[in-house]
């Protein structure tokens, strides 16, 4: 459990910071334009966000409760997650669950103390997707990426780890009846 709270602590630090220097350094410079770093690829481009992922529900009026009770919701069904974190056995599932938790928390803390969620990461090569009702546009944060990390690997442990854990213990559980 101490791994973990060190990858919520360092990611979640890492979150702060990056968001922080985005409102210090490219905020004050290059709000509305792009920074490119890989052409097509990825830019620097300062957001508030004031919607969910992808500004999608920005202009719906009750979303800051909606974010609440979401965000509520999701650190309870984390923390329970967490508590059965098992880095030695369980690595993938522990670190995703420690991803979950610093990604929501991230964007939680930009909410309280903003009211908005810094976005400074751009990937141009998703623009073509902003014909779908509701997203405005493909800029984020890495907390955005930290939780976009975590659902791939819960997924891969969900998918390929998780049944041979469960058989491994029937398998355990077997030999000690007998």
């Amino acid at each position: 459990m101490l791994i973990g709270l060190i990858i919520i602590i360092a990611t979640l630090f890492i979150d702060q910071l990056t968001k922080q220097l985005a409102y210090h350094l490219i905020a004050p410079t290059f709000t509305g334009t792009n920074t490119v770093v890989l052409k097509g690829i990825f830019e620097l481009s300062y957001y508030e966000n004031t919607g969910a992922s992808f500004g999608w529900l920005g202009d719906f009026a009750y979303k800051n409760l909606l974010f609440f009770v979401i965000t509520v919701l999701a650190l309870i069904v984390f923390g329970y997650l967490f508590k059965s974190s098992d880095f030695k056995h369980k690595k993938i599932y522990s670190i995703s669950v420690a991803l979950f938790i610093s990604g929501t928390l991230g964007n939680a803390i930009d909410r309280a103390l903003f009211g908005f969620v810094i976005d400074f990461m751009h990937y141009p090569f998703l623009d073509f997707l902003s014909f779908v009702p509701g997203i405005s546009n493909f800029v984020n944060n890495m907390a955005d990426n930290f939780l976009s990390a975590a659902i791939v690997l819960f997924a891969i442990d969900l998918f390929f780890f998780e049944s041979k854990r469960l058989k491994q213990q029937k398998d355990e559980n077997n030999v000690t009846d007998n």
